[in-house]
């Protein structure tokens, strides 16, 4: 006998796989034990037979130990490596491609209960088809890719100019204070501690928004080499699970909001000059004084 019409006649015809604790009934057909009770109608009377219609009770049904181990003797022989392009349950060429489980199956693969709702196409179809989107998809990669190299390039213009910003702020406020009296040198040395901090927190701000950036350059990176090298597989690599490169493709984020950063310390040199002018006052006041009580 033929390794195919062996495999046929250890071949349950419910659920078109290897034999499972089979049974025989009235008639004389196999089936798996567990098959035979989902097929029948609920109830002790006598049910027909799913292949010639042959009414069996119950009580006539006989484990087949024979058809058993000849089924897992069979089963053993077949637990080697899986030649390419064969199922690996039923060692039947792969012609067509599961839509539901993404992933190539047999004709006899089709037939079963596990498959008999699920979209089918030809292996060949499916290839081109998901060839055609890989390559779609990296192209729209490819676009979100020079999208975010440009705001990059926009960052790093802003963090110049700002830089520049700092730069001539901090001049300024070196020069009013040096045109005021001693006192204000404080008042100086505190207005130049809050523009560091200010320096310090944008840059660090800066920093987190150039990281994320870079984060989502590199992550897009690694997901069209990934992308090329999906599209670029054998047949039945490429056909593991496509979609789930395609759905991280389309929900590769690339929104960037730009953000100018602004100089929020300001030196108010009049504010200032009004407070000197206050403290002479004062200070004439107090001498004026000081001399009353004296004489």
């Amino acid at each position: 006998m033929e390794v195919k019409d062996l495999q046929e006649e250890l071949t349950c015809s419910i659920c078109l796989d290897y034999f499972r604790d089979p049974v025989s009934i009235e008639c004389g057909h196999n089936f798996c034990r567990s098959c035979l009770h989902r097929s029948r109608v609920p109830g002790s009377g006598p049910f027909p037979c799913p292949e010639c219609r042959h009414p069996s009770a119950p009580t006539a049904l006989r484990p087949n130990w024979a058809l058993a181990r000849l089924t897992e003797k069979t089963q053993r022989r077949r637990q080697g490596p899986v030649p390419p392009g064969l199922c690996g349950r039923h060692w039947e060429p792969l012609r067509l491609f599961c839509e539901d489980d993404q992933r190539p199956v047999c004709l006899v693969c089709r037939e079963s209960q596990e498959h008999q709702t699920h979209a089918m196409a030809p292996i060949d179809e499916a290839v081109e088809s998901y060839r055609e989107k890989l390559l779609q998809s990296q192209c729209n990669l490819g676009d979100k890719m020079k999208t975010l190299l440009e705001l990059q390039e926009i960052e790093a213009k802003i963090a110049t100019r700002w830089k520049d910003k700092i730069k001539s702020q901090r001049m300024r406020i070196s020069t009013e204070f040096s045109k005021l009296h001693n006192f204000l040198v404080e008042e100086e040395d505190l207005f130049i501690q809050r523009l560091s901090k200010e320096e310090e927190e944008t840059k660090t701000k800066l920093n987190e928004n150039r990281l994320k950036l870079n984060q989502t350059i590199s992550s897009l990176k690694k997901l069209i080499v990934e992308v090329g090298e999906k599209r670029q597989a054998p047949t039945l690599e490429l056909l593991q699970n496509p979609k789930d490169v395609l759905t991280r493709s389309e929900i590769q984020d690339v929104n960037y909001s730009l953000e100018a950063p602004k100089v929020k310390t300001v030196c108010q040199i009049p504010l200032m000059k009004e407070m000197l002018k206050r403290f002479q006052a004062t200070k004439i006041k107090t001498e004026k004084q000081n001399r009353h009580n004296m004489s």
